[in-house]
């Protein structure tokens, strides 16, 4: 029987300015952009696809039939903040309306770099305004930026050379 693959470390998030191919990102593209997973808690990777139903039901149907419709991306990333402000990576890099690219890359460790032929989701998102946490008792202080999903995404995108 073969062991579970983890999570644990194989989860690389980065958020790029500019990719110019979602569905073929360049490795140097990827690379050039901004690794947030050091900074998003443990649970804070939210991407829930929720795709619409569509009644392709017939007048002459005696049951009421669906299909597979529309999907809709929700992203929400929660984000832990530094003291440091030379640190505080992702309250810097996930600004209000900031316009660009969350790519994730799953089942490989984190600190490996983009080479061709992984397999990435890309997001063309805008950034909504950082949403503060209240406090907790020994927690970090953290933060919610809702991303925008503004145009159609490639959850199986190749990276290219």
């Amino acid at each position: 029987m073969a062991a579970d693959l983890l999570g644990d470390g194989n989860v690389k998030v980065t958020f790029c300015l500019t990719v110019a191919n979602i569905n073929a990102p360049t490795a140097a593209e990827l690379n050039a952009g901004v690794d947030l997973q050091e900074y998003i808690t443990k649970d804070g990777l939210g991407i829930s696809p929720e795709q619409a139903a569509v009644d392709n039901t017939a007048l002459a149907s005696r049951d009421e039939t669906e299909d597979a419709g529309t999907v809709k991306y929700s992203i929400e990333l929660t984000v832990k903040r530094k003291e440091e402000t030379a640190e505080d990576i992702g309250w810097d890099t996930l600004t209000d309306r900031q316009l660009g690219y969350l790519v994730v890359r799953r089942n490989l460790p984190h600190e490996t770099s983009y080479v061709a032929a992984q397999t990435v989701e890309v997001y063309p998102v805008r950034c909504g305004r950082p949403n503060m946490q209240p406090p907790e008792l020994n927690a970090a202080q953290r933060f919610v930026s809702k991303l925008f999903n503004h145009t159609t995404a490639d959850s199986d995108a190749t990276v290219a050379a």
